[in-house]
């Protein structure tokens, strides 16, 4: 059976073939809303795997997706190739986890999914954070027992760059590096020593902020586009980074023992 894995999310969508052992391949990254491109890789996939070639090896899918309008782009992308057997992720509370939040059938599934692959991984009994660095940066809070207790949603890296630039007359649009200066002496060094190390240090603040009963230092995942860059100059070269964290949590969703356990978990 052929299984891909996709995240669909605000600036891209990442496609993955999962294993048979369930290990997700190295991950495609696509525009969230050109069928165009989606269907180049189906078609280089298909022509290398055989899939759909007849319904014995039709793929299985599993989508998780916080982008409704590209969702429904991607349903009918699917139908058109006789893709039927989907299981959708589109909410936190679709996601077979034990949760303490609120309003779940409205919090993001790619949060929940990080959370649920992270706990997997999450050494025993030991508190934990994720923390995602994408078009919003979220951090998770995870209780001592894999209990998903919510977290924090803040802008993203990219975000703040395209606010600044949109938003007043002769900002640049830039997307700053680990490079970035303390500070500049020119319109563009001095964006990106904002945007950049003003980043750093909001993520830097709302981790020591996330306290937990009984007291002790959580474990700390990180994942997402700009992972990589905020990681190292957030927690040094030891961070921990999973580029496709949410992708692991689908296939433990849809694939895996936590599938059929139940989607509300404590939440009301």
């Amino acid at each position: 059976m052929i299984r891909i894995a996709a995240d669909l999310g605000n600036s891209r969508m990442k496609w993955a073939l999962v294993g048979e052992s369930g290990t997700v391949s190295p991950s495609t990254a696509l525009p969230p809303d050109d069928p165009l491109a989606w269907d180049a890789i189906w078609q280089l996939w298909s022509k290398n795997l055989g899939a759909g070639a007849d319904d014995s090896i039709r793929p299985r899918w599993a989508v998780a997706s916080v982008n409704p309008p590209a969702a429904a782009k991607l349903r009918a992308f699917l139908a058109a190739r006789g893709i039927e057997e989907v299981s959708w992720y589109e909410t936190a509370s679709d996601v077979p986890l034990p949760m303490d939040v609120e309003d779940a059938n409205q919090g993001g599934a790619d949060r929940a999914l990080a959370v649920l692959a992270a706990a997997a991984r999450k050494p025993a009994g030991r508190t934990g954070l994720v923390v995602s660095c994408g078009t919003a940066i979220t951090i998770e809070r995870i209780g001592a027992e894999g209990v998903w207790l919510g977290g924090v949603i803040a802008p993203g890296l990219f975000l703040c760059a395209r606010a600044l630039h949109m938003l007043t007359a002769q900002l640049p649009l830039i997307h700053p590096s680990a490079a970035a200066p303390s500070w500049g002496r020119g319109t563009i060094d001095s964006m990106e020593a904002g945007l950049f190390w003003g980043t750093v240090g909001a993520i830097k603040e709302l981790i020591a902020r996330q306290a937990f009963d009984p007291p002790g230092e959580p474990w700390i995942v990180w994942t997402g586009g700009d992972a990589d860059r905020l990681a190292r100059a957030t927690s040094g070269e030891a961070a921990r980074i999973v580029p496709d964290l949410v992708l692991e949590g689908l296939v433990l969703a849809a694939f895996g023992p936590a599938r059929g356990q139940g989607t509300r978990g404590l939440s009301p």
